[in-house]
């Protein structure tokens, strides 16, 4: 892209801060004086730097990374630890579940926790019969 969509790409990111505002960014490119081939690429790349920023600024607010605490040190084999953290970056186990997963292995498990420990917590639920997303336990 040229200066002159670079400029209006920053106005526009100013000026219109939601997708729902298509129609009027369409409107307001078409008044400035571009034609319906250079609306589409700026209306595209504008689209595209929202949803881009909505994601970074989701990434930031709702995966926090979570780092082991003294007392889990050792206690972890990374496959355990990995395992837990992909189950919480994929939406398998939301912030508070991780904690509580994460106590009931130090609580359970003497030594080392390891992969199938962990596995065994996350796939079977809690004591109370509740699985991690508050549903009914499913043994396959």
């Amino acid at each position: 892209m040229d200066a002159r969509y670079t400029q209006i790409l920053a106005q526009l990111k100013r000026r219109f801060d939601r997708a729902e505002h298509v129609a009027e960014v369409q409107e307001y490119l078409s008044s400035e004086g571009f034609d319906a081939g250079q609306i589409g690429t700026i209306v595209s790349a504008w689209l595209s730097d929202i949803v881009r920023s909505r994601l970074d600024n989701a990434t930031a607010a709702n995966w926090s990374v979570r780092v082991q605490g003294p007392q889990e040190r050792g206690r972890f084999a990374p496959e355990a630890w990995g395992y837990l953290m992909g189950c919480r970056a994929s939406g398998v186990l939301g912030a508070f579940d991780l904690e509580q997963v994460i106590e009931r292995l130090l609580a359970q498990i003497e030594g080392q926790v390891g992969l199938e420990d962990a596995r065994a917590v996350v796939d079977n639920g809690f004591s109370d019969g509740l699985g991690p997303f508050g549903g009914p336990s499913i043994v396959h």
